[in-house]
């Protein structure tokens, strides 16, 4: 018997988007009396169950549900907060004779619950809301070339688009002097009371997933993601909320101002979606020991 104050997971499951983990973790959590707590940065936020492929409904009302729904779409998240949530939805679950599983995609929580979160400098909010003033007018492109005179392990391991975690990994470096690659590697906490079971990682063919990806966005809007957005925007949430960093969210803006067809928006989060699943099967092959299936 697991003791109640041990942070233990019985299965992390990991993988890229659409390779299948709602389903099989399910179907684990349907044998084994567990509960599910979600480990993806972008199911967290309320009213976007299409955009994010959140679990439908039917799977929810059987099998608890860890930390969707917690945010709303103009609210911040970090992985220091996922790590205290996912801390204390543990403990509950286990307290109510549970086993756990974690499942996700987002490399970043997983690894800050089971490995440690990196300790950061002391931030001045002021100085860093003038920093991201004076880049305002700078490029992604642009940022990120900075990046990678600045950093080059830092650059390797993010999206040359994702112009967020670029300006985190430059304001990092100008807050510290330090490489933000060399803060994460020797300033890690490491939990002593947190341990599992095993990782398993979901892995199809390439061409199987990449298939999978293009159906999953057809069928996204078939399904009212277009209605879904237009439901965000009426609540007032606008282009700069965090919630619309999810993947299609900005295409999807895009082609409601007009700038691009209704087409060029599918084939874009069609292949920004396979992008990112590549990104997710590198982080998860370097993270830990995974037993994965196909």
């Amino acid at each position: 018997m697991v003791s109640s104050n041990l942070i233990y997971i019985d299965i992390v499951v990991v993988g890229p988007t659409a390779s299948g983990k709602t389903h099989w973790a399910f179907d684990w959590a349907c044998r084994h009396n567990a509960e599910i707590i979600s480990a993806d940065s972008r199911q967290i936020y309320r009213d976007m169950n299409i955009g994010t492929a959140k679990p439908p409904v039917a799977l929810r009302e059987k099998i608890v549900h860890h930390l969707l729904d917690i945010r709303a779409p103009d609210e911040t998240y970090s992985a220091g907060q996922f790590v205290r949530d996912a801390r204390a939805a543990i403990l509950d679950a286990r307290s109510r004779g549970k086993k756990v599983a974690l499942v996700g995609g987002t490399g970043l929580y997983i690894k800050s619950l089971l490995f440690g979160l990196a300790e950061l400098p002391p931030e001045d909010a002021a100085a860093r809301e003038i920093f991201l003033s004076q880049r305002d007018q700078t490029s992604t492109e642009e940022l990120y070339e900075l990046l990678l005179q600045q950093d080059p392990e830092r650059a390797s391991a993010l999206s040359p688009r994702d112009r967020y975690r670029i300006l985190r990994a430059l304001w990092l470096f100008h807050a510290s002097g330090q490489q933000p690659s060399r803060i994460y590697r020797e300033q890690t906490r490491n939990p002593p009371d947190v341990s599992w079971g095993e990782i398993v990682g979901l892995l199809p063919e390439r061409n199987v997933l990449y298939d999978r990806i293009n159906d999953r966005v057809v069928r996204m809007f078939e399904e009212g993601w277009m209605e879904e957005m237009h439901q965000l925007i009426r609540k007032g949430f606008g282009k700069n909320a965090p919630g619309f960093r999810s993947l299609g969210y900005s295409e999807i803006l895009d082609f409601l101002s007009g700038l691009q067809s209704y087409d060029e928006t599918l084939r874009l989060i069609q292949q920004k979606t396979r992008q990112f699943a590549k990104r997710q099967i590198t982080w998860f092959r370097h993270m830990a020991p995974v037993r994965w299936i196909s």
